[in-house]
């Protein structure tokens, strides 16, 4: 091959990095939650809901993960009063709604106009100026690569 063609190619790769993450891809998708800064909300409701385990086995997921500020977006107290033991049925339903089974990547959720949640409801899919929307939630641009699947961030709380 020649040199040209490797320096090309290499910064193909470059260009192309950021949209996944640097997510080490051993490690499941509780363990990319938690790991991830902008998702510690989800990560202290995967928690309460006692999900991490449901995330971090075998199977594999692809899970919108909503960033901490879409759950900032939430109104007053809403989280807050998720996070109640009380609440946990409730906490179960709403995260098990941002989990579908099987690792998708983008281009084939483009194709789809709906998926199914691990709650059994329907998410809506389309694209919007070019932007993948799941529910009413715009997919960000980096997907982080998991051992069991993919996270994507969202910047809203998917409702059903």
């Amino acid at each position: 091959m020649s040199s040209r063609r490797s320096l090309l190619l290499a910064a193909l790769a470059l260009a192309c990095s950021p949209l996944l993450s640097q997510a080490d891809s051993t490690q499941t998708a509780a363990q990319v939650v938690k790991s991830t800064p902008e998702f510690s909300t989800l990560a202290r409701a995967l928690e309460a809901a006692g999900l991490e385990a449901a995330l971090g086995g075998t199977d594999e997921v692809t899970l919108f993960a909503p960033t901490d500020e879409a759950f900032a977006r939430l109104p007053a107290g809403a989280l807050d009063d998720l996070l109640k033991p009380e609440n946990r049925d409730k906490l179960v339903a709403l995260l098990k709604h941002h989990v579908v089974a099987g690792k998708l990547e983008r281009d084939t959720m483009k194709k789809r106009r709906s998926l199914t949640a691990l709650d059994g409801h329907a998410i809506a899919v389309r694209l919007e100026r070019g932007n993948l929307v799941v529910g009413e939630a715009r997919v960000g641009n980096r997907e982080r690569v998991a051992a069991n699947g993919r996270v994507f961030a969202i910047d809203s709380v998917l409702s059903h």
